[in-house]
This record gives structure tokens, sequence and C-alpha cells, in this order.
């Protein structure tokens, strides 16, 4: 319930008049009513040289949500949720120079939020005001201003969304990935994953470490940027995916055919994992205020399973050693770059 209204107090009765407008594909579902003091709004002089308090009729946050929704014609599915911050609602007057004249002061100031998962997002903001001039007994004409500005508020925000919808973020409904996964071409730096191209003994440039037990070490990895934009109001997100080793990371003490194919076959693991990820990407449903979040999550689970991938091979192979073992893992890994993973499926539930 607000504040008790005494019987002295102008009391101010918030409504709409006319037509509603035809949101744009939104809806205010939340009214929060932060002002500091909510006992009144300002004083007016009256008769016998007195000052009345000036406050709604009834609670402001429930009074300004039923306000909007006579305002606004409430589209079935709207997709936006927005939430109405009141800031500022203030009536200030004082007597004219013409002692039968009062001259007055309307301020409204509210902010209008984007509701989704998180916490709501700022939109815009309304920063209102109107001034008057009466007689004393004119106490009408507070009201007819308030609830002028309060309808120009509406008008504002409606306005401002539909020149909005189709480029601000924010607004956005949808979100269509665009995955760019193509050949690069390789040099002294990076060699990147090639179905054409395996790799030689000249891609393994850094100095052998002689005191590590193993003939040889890769360095492999993929990686995942992003550049994201508004077409017709949607967010068009795109991913472009890199699958590549880095020579002067990787090296080898006695070079032999059986040993390169160990060491590609780490880099097929790599390019494995990369075409999983693709097809989750490609399933995700994506929520415009969290995508950018769903798809981090997704790259780093793909990481995370590119470790255990590469642990798990050099452990059954014993880095080469098991003959059987590899050939076993050669089988796999061509299956799985043609498209089955039941193989990976199953290493992977181990």
């Amino acid at each position: 319930m607000g504040p008790p209204l005494l019987a002295q107090d102008l009391q101010i009765h918030l409504r709409y008049d006319g037509d509603p407008m035809k949101g744009l594909g939104y809806q205010i579902k939340e009214v929060l009513d932060l002002r500091v003091s909510k006992q009144q709004i300002g004083q007016v002089h009256a008769l016998g040289n007195v000052k009345r308090n000036i406050a709604f009729k009834a609670q402001l946050d429930q009074t300004v949500k039923n306000f909007f929704h006579s305002a606004i014609q409430q589209i079935e599915g709207s997709s936006q949720s927005i939430q109405v911050r009141i800031y500022e609602v203030k009536v200030s007057e004082k007597k004219a120079s013409n002692n039968n004249v009062y001259e007055g002061d309307f301020q409204l100031v509210i902010g209008f939020y984007k509701m989704g998962i998180g916490e709501p997002v700022h939109l815009v903001d309304y920063n209102g005001s109107a001034q008057y001039k009466r007689s004393i007994n004119r106490l009408d004409m507070i009201e007819n201003v308030v609830n002028r500005v309060f309808k120009n508020s509406v008008s504002y925000f409606d306005t401002w969304m539909k020149l909005q919808v189709m480029e601000n973020r924010h607004l956005a409904r949808t979100v269509r990935l665009e995955i760019i996964d193509q050949v690069k071409p390789s040099h002294r730096d990076t060699v990147y994953y090639d179905v054409n191209r395996p790799l030689q003994w000249s891609d393994f440039r850094d100095k052998p470490q002689r005191s590590s037990r193993f003939n040889a070490s890769i360095f492999t990895s993929f990686s995942m940027q992003g550049k994201s934009m508004i077409e017709a109001g949607e967010i068009v997100q795109r991913i472009e995916i890199d699958v590549y080793m880095l020579p002067e990371q990787s090296w080898v003490k006695n070079p032999s055919d059986y040993a390169l194919n160990h060491e590609q076959r780490h880099f097929d693991v790599v390019r494995v994992v990369a075409n999983r990820l693709i097809t989750k990407l490609k399933n995700l449903d994506l929520d415009p205020d969290w995508y950018e979040a769903t798809i981090n999550d997704a790259f780093f689970d793909a990481y995370r399973e590119m470790n255990r991938l590469q642990e798990i091979y050099d452990k059954q192979t014993r880095h080469g050693m098991d003959i059987q073992a590899q050939e076993e893992w050669n089988g796999l890994l061509d299956e799985a770059l043609k498209g089955n993973w039941a193989g990976i499926d199953r290493v992977l539930s181990q």
C-alpha cells in the first residue's frame, strides 16, 4: 500500500487518455519506485494562503504500471520484457509577480531497462518536464500536466524502441552463428591443419630436449576468434576456428616414418575435437542475453576434451612404443576424421 493521504492533500489520479499505441514487440513487466522520498511529490498554493501536499491516489509503482499498460497495446508473444525505474517525480510551484497567478514546474525522470536472464540492461532514460501557470482555483491543471508528461514518456520510449529495434544489440531477439573453418596457408611460425598437407619433420624446428625420455614432442592446439554484428535486428556471431601446430615448440631426436605418424595423430586429435566443437556450436540454442557465455562454455569444454584425449592417446600407445595400440588409434582417428565419433566417445567414457 502507498502512504496514507491526508484530507488536505491534493490527490493526483494518473490516467491515460486516448487510443493505446501498438508496442513493437515489448511489454512493461515491472515498475520500481526508486525515489528517496515517497510521501509526496511537492506542494502547491491553495486558498487561504496555505500550501497543500501533492501525492498520488495510489502506490506509484503500480499506478505507473497500469498507466503504461493502458498506453501500450500488449501484443501476444512480445519478446522484450521492460522494467521501468522511477527516479524523480517532482512538482515545484511559486507565486508569480502577479499575486493572482502561480507558476509551476513538473519534473519526471525514469529509466527503461530490458529484463533477461541476468541483471536488467539499461536501454534509455526519459527526462521530461512541463511548466504551467494557473490561478489559485485551478488546481486541476497540475493533474493535467502530470498526466501529459507521463504520456510523453510513453511516446518517447515507444519511438525509441521503433528506431532502435533493428540495430541495438540489447534488443536482438535471435542469434545466428556463421562458422568459418577453412584451410589456411602454413608458414614458418605456424602450420595449419590441412588434410592434403600432412606433417613433415621439417616442421619440427625446436632444439631436441636431450634429457627427455621421449623421441619427439609436438605442440598442437586450436583457437576460436569471434566477431559479432547486428543485421536486421539479429545478432550475427562469426566464429573462426583454427587448428594448428607450432614448429618452434616442436622437436624430434631420431626421425622415422613411424614416429612421424605418431605425432601426426596428435594433430589429428585436435582436428577431431575441433570438428566436434563445430557440430556442438551449430546445435546450440543461443539466447541473445547469454549467447557469448554459452559459446565460451562450449569452447572450454572442447579444450578440456582435447587435453584429455591427448593424455589417453599417449597413455594407451605408450607414446607410440606400443605398435598394436598405435594401429588401433590410427583406425579410430581415421574414422573420427570422417565424422564417426563412436570410438572417441567410447574412449572418453572409460
